[in-house]
């Protein structure tokens, strides 16, 4: 198995290719132009747009222009920058990419930025944001916006059975209780067909519940934590919900679609994980829903998945690309990006009492920074995620022991999460 910057390397003779594949979108002024690339698609996101807009009103000199790149954009960039293609002067960026492009030197370290213009603001960043966005103590992106966890009740499925939703110190019996309450057989053939709750199994749909039973998935240092009892135990916890069919398979859940929110949307799951951007997805489809925090364990956590924007190395115009990156770290940006629902804010003094607003129960979303730990983001930890997701697989449908797969994943752990592959 290589990493994802080796096989970047070993592919940089398509970089040509890969610069094609980047769209801008038109310039409309004769003012300089910044450009920012990302993985969205800029016609149709309204945050982007809400964004541009500002920036451009506070920036009068400089336009952006946005650029994007669709799949594989990680990899990809990775190409463009190690095979030193003209280069965007921003580049939208995950906090698990955060670690591997620094430690190979593919963005610029910000510190000299930061305490020079920033050093003050940094005080509003949620300690959780500060975080993802740092590797060895320095700084190497600005947070975009923060994805916070909580669950949403499909309100017509719980009045339909006659089932209350809970209040927010609900715990995992209660959870349990709930969740097979409202999965049923609608069509009588024995099997359930709407389910009582649902995640996709990638890490980001799991690791929370085992962070909250004092397990976890692995440390940001490299080191594995799926071995601890505490994991296997919130494990087996979820496995069981699955065997017993509390929870759609992935080939059921995605017979309504791809996303997460698919089954919950067609009224055949009850309750869904999930974060501001789901609060899209329901309103653009008309479903009523309710939001809870998460279920409490032996402790109240929930993770924050940090998007983030960095510049890349050998970026020509670095100081132009820092106004930029000041910017979407500003209090003005943060509640743009709350407001639109691109993601709950990484600054504490960014005004939500017109978000709360709409909804009593987006206060949840909010509270959610407060006992929120950050995604494990350890320099290897794409190509770790990659393989417990593959010796996962079987275990969810209850044809591997929990004990089984946690063994095979510690078999490599070690050698993945060191680079040793």
């Amino acid at each position: 198995m290589k990493s994802s910057f080796r096989r970047a390397l070993l592919s940089a003779a398509v970089v040509v290719v890969m610069l094609s594949m980047c769209v801008p979108m038109e310039a409309k002024s004769n003012r300089t132009k910044v450009q920012v690339i990302s993985w969205w698609d800029f016609t149709s996101s309204e945050p982007l747009k809400q964004l541009k807009a500002k920036f451009e009103e506070l920036n009068p000199d400089l336009e952006l222009e946005y650029l994007q790149i669709g799949s594989g954009y990680a990899d990809k960039m990775l190409v463009m920058i190690a095979g030193g293609a003209d280069l965007p002067d921003v580049m939208m960026l995950a906090m698990d990419k955060i670690p591997v492009y620094a430690s190979k030197g593919a963005i610029m370290n910000l510190d000299k930025y930061i305490q020079k213009d920033y050093k003050d603001e940094m005080k509003q960043l949620f300690p959780v944001v500060a975080d993802a966005v740092t590797y060895n103590g320095s700084f190497y992106a600005m947070p975009r916006d923060v994805t916070s966890k909580v669950m949403f009740f499909n309100t017509k499925l719980f009045k339909e059975a006659g089932v209350a939703i809970p209040d927010e110190d609900w715990t995992w019996a209660d959870f349990e209780a709930i969740a097979r309450k409202m999965t049923r057989d609608i069509d009588g053939d024995g099997k359930p067909d709407q389910w009582g709750f649902y995640f996709r199994k990638y890490m980001d749909g799991f690791t929370h519940w085992l962070m909250q039973n004092g397990g976890g998935l692995c440390t940001k240092e490299g080191k594995s934590l799926i071995g601890k009892p505490e994991t296997i135990e919130a494990l087996k916890f979820l496995q069981k919900l699955a065997v017993d069919g509390v929870m759609p398979t992935e080939t059921q859940a995605r017979q309504f679609g791809n996303a997460q929110t698919a089954p919950f949307i067609a009224g055949r799951v009850a309750m869904v994980e999930g974060g501001l951007s789901t609060t899209v997805d329901l309103k653009n489809a008309g479903v009523d829903y309710v939001i809870r925090p998460l279920p409490k364990g032996k402790q109240r956590v929930t993770t924050a998945f940090v998007n983030a924007w960095a510049i890349p190395s050998g970026a020509k115009r670095p100081d132009l690309s820092w106004r930029v990156l000041k910017f979407f770290a500003s209090k003005e940006a943060q509640e743009i990006a709350l407001m639109s629902g691109m993601g709950l804010p990484a600054r504490k003094d960014t005004n939500v009492s017109a978000f709360v607003k709409i909804r009593p129960d987006h206060k949840y979303l909010i509270e959610s920074l407060s006992f929120s730990k950050p995604f494990p983001s350890p320099v290897y930890g794409v190509d770790f995620f990659k393989m417990v997701e593959q010796e996962f697989d079987l275990m969810w449908l209850g044809q591997k022991s929990v004990e089984d797969a946690v063994k095979a994943v510690e078999k490599q752990a070690a050698d993945i999460l060191s680079g040793k592959f």
